[in-house]
């Protein structure tokens, strides 16, 4: 598994009805929500995290660094709070520098600086490679991740990596090259058992979802290093139109697409791994998507919370400028 939970609830107190607690489960709002914390009158968007737990690492592409200019890769703290007293969620980028999760993802930070060019950076995917000791901070440990997004500093987009598996600081980063050709290439999603590498690319004209298959007795790194198979388009999840921003949890890929039968714009699409094969392309529907740009959804699932997370982008009125980033409850995935 590539992702990671950090939980605060007591899970015990669940089905307690003398704990003293008025909600026993968090519910996530079935309407998307503005992060308002996270946004900017720039546009915000591109975002991935390894857990959405209490206090997670969040990382998104912004053009908010260059004043609208060139995408950035940004790195924030995302904490989500329901209080089972009042039942309020709060959803917020959490500045307390005294946490754990703060101080032992602080080289992220570091990352960032290696990352970043005056291209644009795009699609961050975050896989955690868990806790080592001899970290430079006052607890002495850090996260320890496989970093993937994509760099135009060639002159398309391509995927990279950079990695921090062996020392604190991450190394400098590599062409993912099986994936990569002259045209764009971004977003890299594994599938649920690893032994396929997903992602979006314009070769044949429009952006159409590709993967690679992997060999998953090797490790990640092993696999970005050296396999050599062929990219194929699935034409399932493909259309005539624009297909982006494949992002895999388990069984379930939501992307978007900008295909007929939309409402407008980009529209979010969600798929399902069912008998060896991905399910034709549902929409997720009005309550999510408008006339304007739903863009680079990502999602979690929460064992405490009724339904569980997406995260994306939009372009809609009401937020704070160009593309915000948005948070709203699915149904459950598994």
């Amino acid at each position: 598994m590539f992702v990671f939970l950090i939980y605060s609830c007591i899970l015990d107190d669940y089905n307690k009805p003398n704990s003293g607690y008025k909600y026993f489960i968090g519910e996530f709002p079935e309407t998307p929500t503005n992060l308002t914390d996270f946004n900017t009158q720039y546009d915000d968007y591109n975002s991935t995290a390894p857990s959405l737990g209490e206090t997670f690492p969040f990382c998104f592409s912004s053009n908010r660094r260059s004043n609208g200019n060139n995408y950035d890769i940004i790195y924030k703290l995302m904490s989500i709070d329901f209080s089972k007293t009042s039942g309020i969620l709060n959803v917020f980028n959490n500045t307390n520098g005294n946490l754990n999760v703060v101080i032992e993802n602080s080289n992220l930070t570091i990352a960032l600086n290696i990352i970043n060019t005056t291209s644009n950076e795009f699609g961050p995917y975050l896989i955690p490679k868990g806790r080592k000791q001899g970290g430079t901070n006052i607890n002495g440990r850090y996260e320890s991740y496989i970093f993937l997004y994509s760099s135009g500093s060639s002159g398309n987009q391509d995927i990279m990596y950079t990695h921090n598996l062996d020392r604190e600081a991450y190394v400098l980063p590599k062409g993912v090259d099986f994936m990569n050709s002259e045209f764009d290439d971004a977003y890299p999603t594994f599938n649920k058992d690893n032994s396929k590498l997903f992602f979006t690319s314009n070769r044949e004209g429009t952006y159409n979802i590709y993967s690679n298959e992997t060999d998953n007795t090797k490790g990640v790194l092993e696999i970005l290093n050296n396999t050599n198979s062929a990219s194929l388009k699935s034409t399932i999840l493909s259309s005539s139109f624009d297909d982006k921003c494949p992002f895999i949890l388990g069984d379930f890929m939501v992307f978007t697409s900008n295909r007929d039968g939309g409402y407008g714009g980009y529209d979010l699409y969600y798929s399902i791994y069912d008998n060896g094969e991905w399910s034709l392309p549902i929409n997720f529907g009005d309550k999510i998507n408008t006339q304007y740009d739903e863009f680079r959804p990502i999602v979690r699932e929460q064992w405490d919370f009724s339904n569980d997370i997406m995260i994306f982008s939009s372009n809609r009125p009401g937020g704070l400028g160009g593309f915000d980033l948005y948070y709203v409850g699915i149904k459950k995935i598994n």
